[in-house]
């Protein structure tokens, strides 16, 4: 199990990770621009309904999960901006997982 680890770099810095950088959305932000996350991006495809919903009608999106240790982003907040992949993204949601070690940071698409 997760908890008899206790270098947790083995989940969120290997050869599935990738680098975010952290653009705050406060001035007064402990976290100064341009500070760099190491954790695991996925882009999962969702249909909230089922591709043959029964009346035909589909929800489809994606949900941006960006998942870290949590000791990375205590200064973060919803609203910082994060770029990943070249692509940028907002803080929507932070949430910590099981023993509260790791944390999945939700993320909306940034178009801005």
């Amino acid at each position: 199990m997760l908890e008899d680890f206790e270098n947790l770099d083995d989940f969120t810095d290997n050869e599935f990770s990738t680098t975010a950088t952290v653009t705050p959305l406060s001035s007064t932000s402990p976290l100064a621009g341009g500070t760099e996350l190491t954790g695991i991006f996925d882009e999962n495809y969702q249909d909230m309904f089922g591709s043959l919903s029964e009346h035909g009608h589909t929800a489809e999106g994606r949900k941006f999960c960006f998942q870290v240790q949590t000791g990375q982003i205590d200064d973060l907040r919803h609203g910082d901006r994060l770029t990943i992949n070249s692509k940028n993204y907002q803080v929507a949601s932070i949430q910590p997982k099981h023993d509260g070690k790791l944390s999945n940071i939700i993320l909306k698409q940034d178009f801005s």
